[in-house]
């Protein structure tokens, strides 16, 4: 549940929580009221009775007159006055049942307001001294459909004053988290490596701050990484520099000592009655084994047919031998010769990684089949694709080996993009994409 939603949901149940006090406010005034009005309207009633009564003295013409009045008034505003034969003999406030709406209000609001009715009775004696009941009842309906307008209005601007409210803060968060969403997807760039991205001013004080204080950290991180960057490509210089240094001493120096030996070997060999052909056999058969593995100390020092023929050859060549040492894994290699003239100071990383690629193909993966593929994207990048249907591994869990790091390093170092998709059993999926130097 996210922090808008969350707030949004507060407000609203508190504007509701308010709207239903203000409500329940409305109908207890309103009851208090209704009640008030009709208790009112009886004790007027009542009082005008015995007005009239205490008028006629006593007199038969004047009681029947008043009777007959009061007939008449069979129904006004807020009463019901009746006369009938006695029911009891003396004045009494009694609680009838409720009285029902008349429409102009709703059910639910009568059925809240309505007080507890008073009634009232009155006794009187006719001529032949028989008792007339005179019986005054309230009907608070109307009382109640103008209670009803009044909360109608008063509900009314409460629902206005609750969604104006509502829609407010809805738009106030909405342009806040507005802002955050920039925030948290200029972050989010942050985390992938794009630290060129930078936030714009925002109107509030608070998050200009942030966006001030998030682009110069943007920038520091900009900085420190083109800095390793340029740390790394000279220390992957100074690396194949000293490489190169040490293939070379080894070609000439003890390429030079083991073919000197060889040939003391052979001429002790040839020596009339010196009884040494045996042992400068051995010699000369463990020189040979030495050039082999200094060549093979050279080859991986420094592939000197990198620098003589170029980069295709040189990857021709190690796939070849690669696939001769490794005859159960058939490899699938494909490279553009245009890379050749636009590769520049990368050839020798294209190289290491291909050949680390090979290395973890036949140590860790136990691949079957291997595809590489070298050429250049519609945009004019570098494009190193070498996939791999192995065991793959878990690339969440941590590396215990420097193969991979050591190849996103020298990605990284010539500002290329290094894509890596792997899962356990599914073989591993690599792309790179470097930057052509013409």
């Amino acid at each position: 549940m996210s922090l808008r939603f969350r707030l949004n949901l507060m407000i609203a149940l508190t504007l509701l929580i308010i709207v239903g006090v203000g409500a329940l406010f409305v109908v207890h005034n309103a009851r208090r009221s209704v009640s008030e009005e009709v208790s009112a309207s009886v004790g007027m009633a009542l009082q005008l009775v015995d007005a009239g009564l205490a008028r006629g003295d006593g007199q038969e013409r004047h009681l029947t007159a008043w009777l007959a009045e009061l007939a008449r008034m069979e129904k006004i505003r807020h009463l019901r006055i009746q006369t009938r034969p006695p029911a009891q003999s003396l004045i009494r406030q009694s609680e009838p049942a409720p009285a029902q709406a008349d429409g102009r209000a709703p059910a639910w609001f009568a059925w809240a307001v309505t007080p507890a009715l008073t009634v009232g009775e009155k006794e009187v004696a006719s001529a032949d001294g028989a008792p007339i009941h005179i019986l005054v009842e309230a009907n608070p309906a109307d009382e109640i459909a103008e209670a009803w307008v009044e909360a109608r209005s008063f509900l009314l601007f409460m629902l206005a004053l609750a969604a104006a409210v509502s829609v407010l803060v809805h738009t106030t968060l909405g342009r806040a988290f507005k802002t955050v969403g920039h925030i948290l997807q200029g972050m989010e760039d942050i985390e992938h490596g794009d630290y060129g991205k930078r936030l714009p001013r925002f109107g509030l004080p608070e998050f200009d701050r942030i966006s001030a204080t998030f682009n110069h950290m943007a920038q520091a991180l900009a900085t420190a990484r083109d800095e390793n960057r340029a740390l790394a490509r000279l220390s992957l210089k100074a690396q194949e520099e000293e490489r190169r240094y040490l293939a070379q001493e080894l070609h000439d120096e003890l390429g030079q000592s083991l073919s000197a030996i060889k040939v003391m070997a052979a001429s002790l060999r040839h020596t009339p009655g010196a009884g040494q052909a045996g042992p400068a056999q051995i010699i000369m058969d463990q020189c040979d084994r030495l050039f082999g593995v200094v060549r093979a100390m050279m080859r991986r020092l420094r592939p000197l047919m990198l620098d003589e023929l170029g980069l295709l050859p040189s990857l021709q060549d190690m796939v070849e031998n690669w696939q001769a040492r490794h005859p159960e894994t058939d490899i699938r290699f494909v490279c553009d010769e245009a890379v050749e003239d636009c590769a520049g100071g990368a050839k020798i990383h294209l190289f290491r990684i291909v050949q680390e690629s090979l290395t973890n193909a036949a140590k860790h993966a136990h691949a079957r089949t291997v595809s590489i593929e070298l050429g250049l994207t519609e945009d004019g990048q570098i494009r190193l694709a070498v996939a791999d249907d192995g065991l793959g591994f878990d690339p969440v869990q941590p590396s215990g080996g420097f193969g991979l790091r050591g190849m996103a390093e020298r990605v990284a170092s010539l500002d290329g993009l290094w894509r890596l998709q792997t899962a356990p059993g599914r073989g591993v999926a690599l792309e790179i994409l470097i930057p052509c130097e013409s």
